[in-house]
């Protein structure tokens, strides 16, 4: 924040939920005036600053630089209220302490990461299997709610990651039969991205994104087994990121 930011922030709470009429005419200013300020129609630089000020006998400096003590700040509560005035916004002087300001900063972005650090370390539950099939396509054989088949060691930023049990060995040698597909729905997927895809018709297939384009997706095979696919979007139900293919040595198994 910029010190001509901070004085407008410092009038805007000084104003409170008072009118612009109301405020100005308690101080015998002109309502214009303080409108053009706010809106930035006048720029309120030093000579602006000290000027309203005085006009509004604010503490030395706090419109100038925004520093102002507790004890001022509850002399203004007074003076407002014998003036007929509704409650200043005035926040607590810290909240321009440029240190507390980095602190309270630093503070929160640590919280978020400490949050997004436990996200990361919950596994990710295997929720079916991916029985391959010599066309390409294949069913998720999913579970039902409340059963899976365990678990993958890993990281996922992702809180609804899955993770999927290949059998069969239609894609070798990219993803090998008995790995696992570690699937993201909510991650954004790029041109050469590889992708779960679903069709309305229930057909489930890991291909390479490569464009959509005039309401089709063109789609090619992770091995040179299969030719390109070009599906209409409206056929399409499901596009989940693919974010990773593990062994099966990152497995964890469901508690007996």
């Amino acid at each position: 924040m910029d010190i001509f930011e901070k004085r407008l922030t410092i009038l805007k709470a000084l104003i409170g939920e008072n009118s612009h009429k109301d405020f100005a005419n308690a101080h015998d200013l002109d309502a214009s005036y303080i409108s053009q300020l706010l809106n930035g129609h006048r720029n309120m630089g030093e000579r602006s600053a000290t000027n309203l000020e005085q006009k509004l006998q604010l503490p030395h400096g706090l419109l100038i630089t925004g520093a102002y003590s507790t004890d001022q700040r509850n002399e203004l509560t007074e003076r407002w209220h014998n003036l007929g005035l509704k409650q200043h916004n005035l926040p607590h002087p810290a909240f321009f302490n440029a240190k507390i300001n980095e602190t309270a900063a630093y503070v929160e972005d640590s919280r978020r990461e400490y949050e997004r650090i436990k996200q990361r370390l919950a596994p990710v539950p295997v929720v079916g299997k991916a029985q391959l099939g010599p066309n390409g396509h294949f069913e998720a054989m999913d579970y039902p709610a409340g059963h899976g088949d365990g678990y993958l060691n890993v990281n996922s930023d992702d809180k609804n990651a899955y993770g999927l049990r290949v059998v069969g060995s239609s894609m070798h040698p990219r993803i090998k039969d008995g790995e696992y597909v570690l699937i993201e729905p909510n991650h954004a997927y790029l041109n050469g991205d590889e992708v779960l895809v679903q069709t309305l018709d229930g057909q489930s297939m890991i291909k390479e994104f490569i464009y959509h384009r005039d309401g089709q997706y063109r789609f090619d095979s992770v091995n040179s087994g299969f030719p390109p696919l070009i599906i209409d979007q409206t056929k399409i139900s499901k596009i989940h990121y693919v974010a990773g293919i593990l062994k099966a040595s990152r497995h964890i198994p469901e508690p007996v």
